[in-house]
């Protein structure tokens, strides 16, 4: 019978692939925006692939963590956590130097009447997080929302289509993968731009 704990124990399990993956890693895993609802479960499948591969790279999770549990069941299963809100001065230069960066960090939810804030998260943080690991390996977390709707029989939207964003969170997701391209236009094979289409 299916439970919360079978559902994250899925989760977590890392798959071959992605053990065979994490054995080519060189250099530690830092995720900016860990502490969300998908931060805590990549976090521990991470530092699980990490481990089923033989590697001793830290795993190290950054997030303001507004939930104290989440923090906890990341250290109990030896992620590294640092406190942290990116927004604030000094932050960014506060962290650790990382080989590799997973940017889960974004806002959705209160956009309505706070547009700014959500263009700041979403743009405009991600120039400084490319200005502050300039020479590291980065993966950007972002959204398929982006694109228009389509009808349910066609399969879903794909990246041929052209991006129709509706509303300021949409928008500054666009923006978002903007910035990366902006950021290092001569580093095309260090940079990654993951698009997560999500059904609600």
């Amino acid at each position: 019978m299916w439970n919360g704990a079978k559902l994250d124990e899925l989760l977590t399990t890392p798959s071959s692939r992605l053990i065979e993956d994490a054995a080519r890693i060189k250099g530690d895993i830092m995720i900016l925006g860990a502490g969300g609802k998908m931060g805590p479960t990549l976090s521990l499948l991470a530092n699980n692939a990490v481990k089923m591969a033989g590697g001793n790279q830290r795993v190290i999770a950054v997030s303001r963590f507004t939930d104290p549990i989440a923090k906890k069941l990341l250290e109990d299963n030896g992620v590294e956590t640092i406190n942290a809100d990116l927004m604030s001065s000094g932050a960014l230069d506060s962290l650790p130097d990382a080989e590799n960066i997973i940017y889960m960090v974004g806002r959705k939810f209160g956009t309505l009447g706070q547009e700014p804030l959500t263009w700041a998260i979403n743009v405009w943080l991600l120039v400084m997080v490319a200005e502050r690991f300039k020479k590291s390996r980065i993966v950007v977390f972002s959204s398929g929302n982006v694109y228009p709707m389509v009808p349910i029989h066609s399969g879903g939207a794909t990246e041929q289509l052209p991006p129709r964003p509706n509303g300021d969170y949409a928008m500054s997701c666009l923006g978002k993968g903007k910035d990366l391209r902006i950021c290092i236009p001569d580093l095309p094979d260090t940079r990654f731009y993951i698009q997560v289409k999500l059904c609600y």
